[in-house]
């Protein structure tokens, strides 16, 4: 086996102490959640607007709303994704039958 010096030993330590004290600071926060439009019924309103009639299931992701079997009035099914800050269109999918 080799042997770690003191001196090295007590700097990583001092390091490992310093890591452990920042990254509960830091951890955990997002610029982006704070501009992030959290309401749901904000959500379901722009939905109802692009024409949507039902849907299976809302849910954040990031920076991004997923919105899950969204249906129009024609029957069509889509999965789409609103951008989370101004809930502008990102991706609209057709479904297969």
């Amino acid at each position: 086996m080799f042997r770690i010096p003191h001196k090295a030993r007590y700097g990583l330590a001092i390091a490992g102490i310093m890591v452990a004290f920042a990254l509960p600071a830091s951890a955990g926060h997002d610029a982006r959640y704070d501009a992030r439009n959290d309401d749901p019924a904000a959500v379901a309103a722009k939905l109802n607007q692009m024409g949507f009639v039902a849907w299976r299931r809302l849910r954040p992701d990031h920076s991004v709303w997923k919105v899950d079997d969204a249906r129009r009035a024609d029957g069509k099914v889509y999965d789409i994704k609103l951008e989370a800050e101004t809930l502008d269109l990102v991706k609209l999918e057709l479904e297969r039958d």
